[in-house]
């Protein structure tokens, strides 16, 4: 007896419905955490009288009152900071490094860690300032 074989195949469906939903709602989880991670960091800027608005993008270096770091929005230690800024500038070629220093940190803190930068390679620094609120009340 000759034995016949089925040639009829499986309808196979791939249902894509639920893995558009996941990739939804990955990409809004993502879109939602990124924009609130920008700056953890608050540093109260010192008032300028005279200021300019830098139109170029340079690394910026936030320092709190309490000398924690913060480089181009990652977290640094201080003894990590030569380093990572060595690495930025191996990436990046500006040797500019914008300061948003609290207006109340420690001076010795603060020139310690401009000599850090300047060891790493900085050549040129910007030191951020916010514009003076103007009370003219006499």
């Amino acid at each position: 007896m000759i034995k016949i074989q089925n040639t009829r195949k499986k309808n196979l469906e791939l249902d894509l419905i639920p893995l558009i939903n996941i990739v939804f709602l990955l990409l809004i989880f993502f879109m939602l955490t990124s924009s609130s991670i920008s700056s953890a960091l608050k540093a109260d800027l010192p008032e300028a009288r005279s200021s300019q608005k830098i139109k170029n993008k340079n690394h910026v270096l936030k320092i709190s009152e309490s000398g924690d770091l913060e480089l181009d929005g990652n977290s640094v230690k201080r003894n990590e900071l030569i380093r990572q800024i060595e690495n930025l500038l191996k990436e990046n070629k500006t040797k500019t490094l914008e300061l948003q220093g609290d207006k109340n940190i420690d001076f010795k803190l603060f020139g310690g860690i401009v000599s850090d930068a300047r060891k790493a390679g900085i050549e040129d620094f910007i030191f951020a300032t916010q514009n003076p609120t103007r009370n003219k009340e006499k």
